[in-house]
């Protein structure tokens, strides 16, 4: 016999939406439709020690007996050999040593004697820690740029989230063709985010795209020591009457700050003028889902 138990209904007669409306609210960056893309910009002030090799030949072990990290500080970022063009995600650090599993798209993926290191990472929006009272421009997570982004002609952007977990006082800088439209200050050592239906946007000036238009945002250190953590911007790019998108995007590369033009999917990136790796993101494909 089969057992009988109540069942909850909801939406009787059509289907319920209401907890697709209220993710599409909560979440709208995750919920594009066809005609929105989203951009993301964002800085991370991390360590970046960097030295030589003091040691003997090894695949995985690099040794600086001059260095002093922090034990295991590092695990999770990445360690370039930038003599052999090489790098590998850290698995332990001691004070004088850093371990991988395996060292990879180098020439010999391997540390000599001499080889110099520098930690940090392959993404370019990983950036050595900002001094007080230096200012920087956050970096387009897609292409490895600095701001200021420019919005294509029959295109709007629109800020709809931001957040930042930072050690030092900062002032962020919102600006839209040089023209400031207003600042946070963000207070070190206390998580912010804040998320809108409708932030910042060039629609208020531009509403059918008939221009182009830069928009850029600034970080300020107004701390006293150096200020480490990370801070991001989530925007949609929607189209509004105009072609499509470039196939091509133009990137930077992180160590040597070579431009030049990949496929819009492309993330993983060899520099053609240095052989050193960094790595972009592909935002283009994201779409709403069903």
């Amino acid at each position: 016999m089969a057992e009988i138990f109540p069942v909850e209904t909801r939406g009787i007669g059509k289907p319920d939406y209401s907890r697709e409306v209220s993710s599409a609210k909560e979440r709208r960056g995750l919920s594009l439709t066809y005609p929105q893309t989203l951009k993301i910009f964002a800085l991370v002030f991390a360590p970046s020690p960097a030295g030589a090799h003091t040691g003997v030949a090894n695949p995985t072990v690099m040794t600086d007996a001059l260095a002093a990290f922090v034990t295991n500080e590092l695990v999770g970022l990445i360690i370039v050999n930038v003599t052999d063009g090489s790098s590998g995600i850290i698995t332990t650090n001691t004070v004088t040593t850093i371990t991988v599993a395996a060292l990879a798209g180098g020439i010999t993926n391997q540390w000599n004697l001499g080889d110099i290191y520098s930690v940090g990472g392959t993404f370019p929006q990983i950036v050595s820690p900002l001094a007080p009272g230096e200012m920087i421009h956050m970096i387009d997570n897609e292409t490895g740029l600095s701001l200021p982004f420019t919005i294509p002609e029959g295109y709007t952007l629109t800020l709809i989230a931001a957040a930042s977990a930072l050690s030092e006082d900062v002032f962020n800088r919102n600006y839209i063709d040089s023209a400031f439209l207003g600042s946070s200050f963000i207070s070190g050592g206390q998580p912010y985010y804040e998320n809108k239906i409708i932030g910042i946007t060039t629609a208020t000036l531009d509403p059918t795209g008939a221009t182009t238009h830069l928009a850029d945002i600034t970080i300020t250190n107004k701390g006293g020591g150096n200020l480490l953590g990370s801070c991001d911007a989530v925007c949609i790019l929607e189209e509004v009457g105009s072609p499509a998108l470039p196939l091509v995007k133009t990137v930077k590369c992180k160590w040597c700050g070579y431009k030049h033009q990949v496929p819009n999917e492309t993330t993983r990136i060899i520099c053609p003028k240095c052989g050193k790796l960094f790595i972009v993101y592909d935002l283009s494909k994201l779409r709403k889902t069903p």
